[in-house]
């Protein structure tokens, strides 16, 4: 029997739109994770690496479509020849998870919980790109966003993994979450409560942007042999979690320190079943993650720095964040933690090697802005809380709120120096223009104001608000990252380090 299958002509448009990357990579630049820029459908190409049985390296698309022949160059582009057709899921991300039999015990879970329904939103049609933003000098234009998605991640463990600590059915997951957060016994059997234990373990698995495996961490511009990280906010109300790099991969709320060797998020393996879908990914991890008193502690420990690019979850769900050199104006409405007066402009500029500034992005304001940024929930605390950014004679004054609160006199960023509120740059990043180097401490525009110093009673977030005080629509606002520095640090027996 012959089994003859006819494509409409917008299943060929689709396919034919899956294999098209609209950016040149040879397999030289491809690593463990996404290919940064996404196909014409707009989805991301997910590669991973093993050997045949010979020791012969092997490149994997999408866990299953292998390279064959590699980097043939033609006229306008490069083609990476396959041995099988792409075929991205369709699946809306919990529905992904559910359809794996090996996640059915977290599957259960986050379908109780009502949890699976907080992650299927895919993409804002009412979003209208602009196209005549102009650009920060005013001639030319700069492009807004050409589409507005929504994504998720979710880190999940295994049935294997609960299977290792005692778990083997949703019964027990639920009899275990309720001794990880006794806090949720008033609603035991309400699971979609946001307070249930249930609820609460499975919502400190949500991310609300997508992050695939090698956007985790933005290494531009850092100094060799550093460790890098970043503080994500998750779904579970009021807590975040630490990712950093290690020798043994990516870990989270690792704290050396106080003996806590982290949880390893792991990379997918060739041959997998798919773990992307049209709306985010989930990553398997290799033990039972946790928001506990130990986590809490580690962050009352740790000098929590934030790239500004890190709180706008859009530009990593939309690939914005990280694109070197590319540059974006973003209308009102397009970042939900950002909101800013009509008077505003808004602008995104992507990484340069040559620019001193953490992970070698900036955010940028003109006009006379007005700029309220939320920043994330830190444990109850005493914080200073500190401002990063690159003084030069084409920025403006601001005038600094928290919480709705002016704080002290207006900050000049055109001002270059060192005085009291002042801290110079870490040590841990650098710009680099031809062959020369210079890490930001040397660099006399990159500095730290130290906003002001506050007693945080609850864990919730707080706003920091940038009003400009100055007559001039060219007056540069410059973003570059936030930190939350816990007494412990700044004020402890020993003295804060460089980093």
């Amino acid at each position: 029997m012959v089994l003859i299958v006819v494509l409409h002509h917008e299943q060929i448009d689709y396919l034919a739109k899956t294999h098209i990357i609209p950016e040149t990579y040879l397999t030289s630049n491809l690593v463990t994770g996404a290919i940064p820029t996404p196909n014409m459908n707009q989805r991301y190409i997910l590669i991973n690496f093993t050997t045949d049985s010979v020791g012969k390296l092997q490149i994997i698309l999408n866990s299953e479509s292998k390279i064959i022949s590699k980097d043939i160059k033609v006229y306008n582009g490069i083609i990476q020849s396959l041995d099988r057709v792409l075929q991205p899921s369709n699946a809306q991300l919990p529905d992904l998870i559910i359809a794996n039999e090996d996640l059915s015990i977290f599957a259960s879970a986050l379908t109780l919980t009502g949890l699976s329904d907080s992650l299927r939103l895919n993409e804002d049609a009412t979003y209208v790109p602009v196209l005549n933003f102009p650009t920060i000098s005013g001639s030319g234009n700069t492009p807004s966003p050409e589409y507005r998605k929504f994504g998720y991640t979710v880190l999940v463990e295994s049935n294997a993994v609960f299977a290792a600590n005692g778990i083997n059915s949703l019964a027990d997951l639920k009899a275990k979450a309720a001794q990880w957060y006794p806090s949720g016994a008033a609603f035991a059997n309400d699971y979609t409560n946001r307070n249930n234990s249930l609820n609460q373990f499975i919502s400190y698995h949500l991310i609300n942007k997508t992050i695939n495996y090698n956007n985790f961490l933005y290494k531009l511009n850092s100094v060799p042999n550093v460790t890098h990280y970043e503080f994500i906010e998750s779904m579970y109300p009021n807590a975040m979690m630490k990712v950093n790099d290690d020798l043994s991969g990516l870990k989270i709320n690792q704290d050396l320190d106080r003996g806590e060797n982290g949880i390893t998020i792991l990379s997918q393996d060739a041959g997998s079943k798919d773990q992307s879908a049209m709306n985010g990914v989930y990553h398997l991890i290799d033990n039972i993650l946790l928001y506990t008193e130990a986590t809490q502690s580690m962050f009352l420990n740790t000098r929590i720095r934030f790239d500004i690019a890190s709180l706008l979850p859009e530009l990593t769900t939309n690939g914005i964040r990280g694109l070197s050199g590319k540059d974006f104006c973003f209308p009102q409405g397009y970042l939900a933690n950002l909101t800013f007066s009509k008077e505003s402009r808004f602008y995104y500029l992507g990484p340069r090697l040559n620019w001193e500034n953490y992970q070698g992005d900036e955010l940028m304001g003109l006009g006379s802005y007005d700029l309220t940024l939320r920043l994330p929930p830190v444990p109850p605390g005493t914080y200073e809380l500190r401002y990063g950014y690159n003084a030069n004679q084409f920025r403006g004054v601001a005038q600094i709120y928290v919480d709705g609160q002016p704080i002290g006199i207006p900050l000049d960023l055109r001002i270059m120096m060192r005085n009291r509120g002042y801290l110079k740059g870490p040590i841990t990043f650098q710009s680099q223009n031809g062959d020369v180097k210079m890490i930001a401490r040397d660099h006399k525009g990159a500095l730290r104001r130290i906003i002001g110093t506050f007693t945080f009673e609850t864990s919730e977030p707080h706003y920091i608000r940038f009003k400009s005080v100055l007559e001039d629509p060219s007056a540069q606002f410059h973003m570059d990252y936030i930190e939350y520095v816990p007494k412990s640090i700044y004020g402890g027996a020993t003295a804060e380090d460089r980093n």
